[in-house]
């Protein structure tokens, strides 16, 4: 990322390192509310995954080379899955949410898209829980994390350049010992 464009950096810094603070901000919150008893591990290891996108974000601002924590801290974000029996929904900064539903009533099934704009941070995670069947995707990581691989590959690109060929080799040549 060595090249990248400043207003997608930009970009990138505010949703991860604001994004995961105000994550952190509401993990602290509802950790340490009357009403979190019994709920304290998931709470810490949401407040993990929340210290984690932040240090991603600012370990992206202070070595722009370094994409690798970002690009995790992008990918968990990405699969929004709701089952009967486990919900994973996670986000820090800005989700972009579209996904498909399947819902039961009785005896009449419905199928249909749904989609979801917040900008802030965002968690849920059930288990054993009556849910309802939802597929879907963050657009907004998948964007990110797709944009900050494509730079990535152009980065290394320009900075490796073309291979320089010898004018006495040919192309196909092997080396032989004797």
């Amino acid at each position: 990322m060595w090249h990248a464009r400043a207003w997608f950096r930009c970009t990138l810094l505010a949703v991860t390192v604001l994004g995961g603070l105000h994550g952190i901000v509401l993990s602290l919150r509802a950790l340490f509310s009357p009403s979190s008893q019994g709920t304290s591990v998931f709470f810490s290891a949401i407040l993990i995954a929340y210290i984690y996108v932040t240090a991603a974000g600012v370990i992206f601002w202070r070595q722009p080379n370094k994409t690798r924590p970002l690009m995790c801290a992008l990918a968990i974000q990405i699969p929004w899955i709701s089952l009967p029996g486990l919900v994973y929904k996670f986000s820090a900064g800005l989700y972009i949410f579209v996904a498909i539903i399947a819902e039961h009533h009785g005896d009449k099934y419905s199928a249909g898209l749904n989609g979801k704009f917040n900008l802030g941070s965002s968690c849920e995670f059930r288990l054993l829980q009556n849910a309802p069947m939802e597929l879907g995707v963050n657009v907004a990581a998948l964007a990110a994390l797709f944009l900050l691989g494509r730079s990535i590959t152009s980065a290394s690109a320009t900075l490796m350049g073309p291979s320089p060929k010898n004018a006495d080799q040919n192309s196909s040549s092997a080396v032989t010992m004797s």
